[in-house]
């Protein structure tokens, strides 16, 4: 390479790319890792938040709360030296809430939770068939 030249564009590189004499600025980000350009668009898919995260989250907090009250129950019957008394609506509560909440993660999804995770499917396969190289270069010197 001869003295003078700024700027490398438009080529790629397999090998480090090693440049003598002084380096005024830092390679750009592309010559060691392909980037994925993210729209704005798929920027605001890949932002929103599950909707049905938000029923998970109140459908797991009651079922957490109700099997809390029941285990302080048991706790409690047992300190006293009790034998432990349970509803049957508890017990049933329980198990609802639970696989409620595995339906709920699992199954339920809408059009917009099923685009963010075709988005991120996309995004994900990108950076895995695009390795990062892990190469950096400063004033010539492979770090």
């Amino acid at each position: 390479m001869g003295e003078g030249l700024n700027h490398i564009q438009g080529k790629e590189f397999d090998e480090p790319l090693i440049i003598s004499g002084k380096i005024e600025a830092e390679p750009e980000r592309y010559v060691a890792e392909k980037p994925y350009d993210l729209t704005r668009y798929e920027y605001s898919i890949v932002k929103k938040k599950y909707q049905a995260d938000f029923w998970l989250n109140i459908i797991s907090g009651g079922t957490a709360g109700l099997f809390i009250s029941v285990a302080g129950k048991i706790i409690t019957a047992l300190l006293d030296k009790q034998k432990p008394i349970l509803e049957v609506w508890e017990i049933i509560a329980v198990i609802i809430g639970i696989v409620l909440a595995f339906v709920i993660k699992i199954f339920l999804k809408s059009d917009d939770d099923k685009e963010k995770d075709k988005l991120i499917g996309i995004i994900d396969d990108h950076f895995s068939k695009n390795k990062p190289r892990r190469l950096h270069l400063t004033n010539g010197e492979e770090k």
